[in-house]
């Protein structure tokens, strides 16, 4: 009867812990949503906003994610998967009303609990909400008592020697689902802030980026040069060679650029053969010019990919803090601007923005 009661108190320990790693898992999720869409409300960028929502709602134990901004309108919600659908977005737009602050952080419901959470950026600019289903979380209670009352058998056996064991085994399990969630939590980060290919930073944290060097250099008055770098002859290959060739191409470019650079420097992907290298805290326009040349140099060695030796060039727009922009996006706009005009002023050129050119894009 000992052993019995052993075991009970132990399963009933950890039905306590477990639930403590829901709520804990549940707020982690819903944390890392709440930071990874505060730069897309900003901007209104919705189709980034609901690639943050799919990523989210890929997690098996997730039901759904929602984002809705401070008048209860929702700009997004995506359904979790399932056994047999994908996760997918759901054309749910009527409005909700904003929850009353003591119901922000957790409402359980019969098989699943609510987790909220505000979206700040400075301010209050939204709110999150994730959909976390509690049998997920169940199996892991089960196998917890299918171990226990496997080990406490033997115990009545053995002695109470083994019902020790069977403590520090259930522990154990709930400890490695502690890391699996913080594990979880880094990746969920990893996707929201970085390129897959090739594990620059993205255009999100790129913009955090410069807003922080920009806010950083006006205190010190020094300079800060975003390079738009734009890949000539990068289509062709990755037509002709197929897609592989043109992944591994566009991973080597991302190396060969950061060898460029110092550490405290930033290169980015954006999108396709396009980069950005924000080099915060310079001196001088020829600074960040010579950076600039030292990459388009880098980038007209030979590839060799696939036993063969490939050949592209670069075209590098850049733009100036404070001279050239005050902010993240006339920057990027400008730097745009220069790119295009080294595009078709002839390409494999690096070129500093005027006043007098004209924003295109490509």
């Amino acid at each position: 009867m000992l052993v019995v009661a052993g075991a009970l108190w132990v399963i009933q320990s950890n039905s306590y812990m477990v639930e403590q790693y829901q709520l804990r898992d549940g707020n982690l999720i819903a944390e890392g949503l709440a930071n990874a869409v505060a730069a897309d409300l900003v901007r209104r960028d919705y189709g980034a906003l609901e690639g943050r929502l799919l990523q989210t709602a890929s997690d098996p134990s997730v039901r759904s994610a929602l984002v809705i901004d401070m008048q209860g309108q929702v700009l997004g919600y995506v359904k979790g998967r399932s056994s047999d659908v994908p996760a997918h977005p759901v054309f749910y737009l009527q409005k909700i009303t904003p929850p009353h602050a003591e119901h922000m952080q957790a409402e359980m419901h019969p098989d699943f609990l609510s987790i909220g959470h505000i979206v700040k950026v400075g301010i209050d600019v939204g709110w999150v909400r994730v959909d976390i289903a509690t049998n997920y979380y169940a199996q892991s209670m089960d196998k917890v008592k299918r171990e226990v009352w496997a080990l406490a058998l033997v115990v009545m056996v053995a002695g109470f020697f083994l019902l020790g064991a069977a403590i520090f085994r259930s522990h154990k399990l709930l400890h490695q689902r502690a890391a699996e969630v913080e594990n979880r939590q880094q990746l969920l980060e990893d996707k929201a802030y970085y390129d897959a290919l090739t594990q620059l930073p993205n255009r999100s944290l790129l913009f955090d980026r410069i807003t922080q060097a920009i806010a950083h250099n006006a205190r010190n008055q020094r300079l800060l040069a975003v390079c738009f770098v734009d890949l000539d002859k990068f289509k062709p290959i990755n037509d002709e060679l197929g897609h592989q060739v043109g992944d591994l191409l566009l991973k080597e470019a991302a190396k060969r650029m950061q060898d460029c650079v110092r550490e405290s420097d930033t290169v980015a992907r954006i999108g396709g053969d396009e980069f950005v290298v924000l080099l915060p805290d310079i001196e001088t326009e020829q600074d960040a010019l010579l950076v600039a040349e030292k990459i388009r140099e880098a980038l007209n060695q030979p590839f060799l990919l696939g036993g063969k030796s490939l050949g592209i060039s670069s075209s590098t727009g850049v733009a100036l803090f404070p001279e050239h922009g005050e902010d993240e996006t006339e920057l990027m706009r400008h730097a745009d601007t220069a790119m295009y005009r080294a595009k078709t002023g002839g390409r494999n050129r690096v070129v500093l923005y005027q006043r007098d050119m004209l924003a295109h894009k490509l």
